[in-house]
């Protein structure tokens, strides 16, 4: 949101005016949190690492803010029982982040990032990070 003041100086000698506009505050606040070693059952047992990024609403009111404890008890309720084991993590991903903005109307944007660790069958390695935006 572009807001402006206006800032008028009077210069030098015989009442230059100057008018210039000000940017008024802004201010970007998010929360971020991890859930580290995270067993899922996800394209066989796996073992995840995630991280979260939850970006508020400009206009986001004090009493508005989520419990980042409840926040985190969503997130891996929902990921315990997403019903399409077989997705790929991009969608499994995506789907999760299309939850927490549908379920937290406070949230601008929602980032996840989800680091696979290697398996017998996958011998590194991956991750899948997703960002959705209103």
């Amino acid at each position: 949101m572009n807001r402006f003041r206006i800032l008028v100086v009077a210069l030098g000698i015989g009442g230059v005016l100057s008018v210039a506009p000000l940017r008024a505050e802004e201010v970007s606040e998010s929360l971020v949190f991890e859930i580290q070693k995270f067993p899922v059952d996800h394209q066989g047992p796996q073992v995840i690492d995630v991280e979260a990024e939850l970006v508020y609403a400009e206009d986001i009111t004090d009493k508005a803010y989520p419990d980042f404890e409840e926040v985190r008890r969503v997130l891996i309720q929902w990921m315990t029982d997403y019903p399409n084991e077989t997705d790929y993590w991009e969608i499994f991903n995506k789907q999760l982040c299309r939850k927490l903005l549908k379920t937290y109307p406070m949230v601008a944007a929602v980032t996840l990032e989800m680091k696979v660790y290697p398996t017998f069958g996958i011998q590194y390695s991956h991750t899948s990070r997703c960002t959705i935006t209103r």
